[in-house]
């Protein structure tokens, strides 16, 4: 029979609710007492019971991590990487993370995660572009909640975001200072803010080194209002090198666009990084195992997980605190694709 807290008690020779204070982690125990009472619990193989916790501190120690389906089957590299941040940052404090998906039509009514229609968990992570239903609904529920790599316009979220803008002005003031003068972009929707600084970056450091005139930015350009992917980057290298052969250089929105961008100049005849360099963004696990391995802007997607995790716990232990946005550094890893 699995041992309980009131054979954890009368061994140590202690009372229940002095127990208690150390499973629960609050109120003063002596630290000798201590010390004996997790022992024991260690020598007994005592495992609490979630459910006896919820009730006794109103904690589940669950938390939420949501994703947009598109997402989990587009750019799941990305994603799972930064939940695997929050799930080692949590496992020192005895939390769960419980991950799930929504659909783009989300009805709170009809499409609400299990653990929300049962109030099992005690904040949430939002990561990439959620339904915007989905975050009014969390608001208005004032449950506890972070946005990785998103923000909404106009409203004040906790979030956790990625400097995209300086990465890439970085990427293309790389690509400026070898010697590349046709700089391309390719990307898709800028409802994702992240893909809107990226091209921002692009933009300004074009202007910065006066390499934009007359019709520069309608030649080299190529964006679809649809998610990220390989299609859209092969597709987008085919149409920009027969409007303009004379580009020597492609920045793209993202490591997946950048993977298609490469097999579509290869299929072209161009030479990558001779006759075309090639910067991604993210460095996903396959950047540098592709051929030619792909120059990226590394983002450290653990620690985008450990500090939505950290800034999670924040909230939920101080609900009432104002709103921060926190921004996570990049770094330009220069591979094959752009020597």
């Amino acid at each position: 029979m699995a041992a309980t807290i009131k054979d954890i008690a009368k061994k140590a020779g202690v009372s229940m609710s002095t127990v208690s204070l150390v499973l629960n982690r609050k109120g003063y125990v002596a630290s000798e007492t201590k010390q004996r009472i997790l022992s024991i619990m260690q020598q007994m193989d005592y495992k609490p019971l979630r459910s006896a916790r919820k009730l006794a501190t109103q904690k589940t120690g669950n938390i939420g991590y949501i994703l947009w389906e598109g997402h989990f089957s587009e750019v799941e590299m990305f994603y799972s990487q930064v939940f695997l941040g929050m799930e080692y940052a949590a496992r020192k404090n005895d939390h769960y993370i419980l991950l799930t998906t929504v659909k783009e039509e989300f009805d709170p009514k009809e499409n609400l995660p299990r653990f929300l229609r049962y109030n099992d968990v005690d904040g949430v992570a939002l990561a990439g572009r959620v339904p915007h239903a989905l975050i009014e609904y969390l608001d208005n529920q004032q449950l506890p909640f972070v946005l990785i790599d998103y923000e909404l316009p106009g409203k004040n979220y906790n979030c956790v975001k990625i400097d995209n803008y300086n990465g890439a002005f970085r990427a293309v003031e790389n690509l400026i200072n070898a010697g590349r003068k046709q700089i391309a972009f390719v990307g898709g929707t800028f409802i994702h803010p992240s893909i809107k600084d990226r091209y921002r970056g692009y933009k300004e450091a074009l202007e910065k080194y006066n390499l934009i005139h007359n019709d520069y930015l309608k030649k080299n350009s190529y964006c679809e209002d649809v998610e990220t992917s390989r299609a859209i980057g092969e597709k987008g290298a085919t149409k920009l090198l027969k409007k303009n052969p004379a580009i020597d250089a492609v920045f793209c929105c993202n490591d997946t666009t950048a993977m298609g961008v490469i097999s579509g100049i290869q299929k072209s005849g161009k030479r990558i990084p001779q006759d075309i360099a090639v910067i991604g963004f993210d460095d996903i696990p396959p950047a540098k195992f592709n051929s030619p391995k792909l120059s990226t802007i590394q983002v450290p997607k653990l620690d985008i997980g450990k500090e939505a995790y950290k800034l999670l716990c924040e909230i939920m232990n101080n609900p009432s605190r104002a709103p921060q946005t926190r921004t996570i550094s990049v770094d330009l890893i220069v591979r094959e694709s752009s020597y």
